[in-house]
């Protein structure tokens, strides 16, 4: 009875070590000029963007990905104040290859998801007395 309940708990734990094996390797990271592209086609599907504009952008975005992966170093908290800094500055950029119509719909589309990221903010920065919303 007790090889039996034994050859049971090691067959789930295998199979167990197994699914998590899996799983490590569908989360693999994306490469900074990928990321760059999907920036990119993400703006050029909301914009309509001409061909010269999407290859400025993607410069843009692909300059702006590396330097903060640069700047990241693993374990520590990131500098918030100079994060802000570089999407400030990678958003006039970006801004100043646009047309008018299409900088007001960029305009719109980032106070969009700034709204969002109020709305949606981490749980930490709630107050302690505010009751948790479900």
């Amino acid at each position: 009875m007790r090889k039996l309940i034994f050859t049971a708990m090691l067959f789930i734990s295998m199979g167990t070590m197994a699914f998590a094996q899996q799983d490590s390797t569908k989360k693999a990271r994306k490469t900074p000029e990928e990321r760059a592209q999907h920036a990119t086609d993400a703006l050029d599907k909301k914009l309509s963007l001409t061909a010269d504009q999407k290859t400025k952008i993607y410069a843009i975005n692909l300059d702006g990905i590396k330097k903060a992966k640069g700047k990241h170093v693993k374990g520590q908290k990131p500098d918030m104040a100079a994060m802000k800094a570089a999407m400030e500055e990678r958003d006039v950029q970006i801004s100043s290859v646009l047309n008018e119509g299409q900088r007001k719909s960029y305009d719109e589309i980032k106070a969009k998801r700034a709204e969002s990221f109020k709305k949606h903010g981490k749980k930490g920065n709630r107050k302690k007395s505010e009751p948790e919303k479900v």
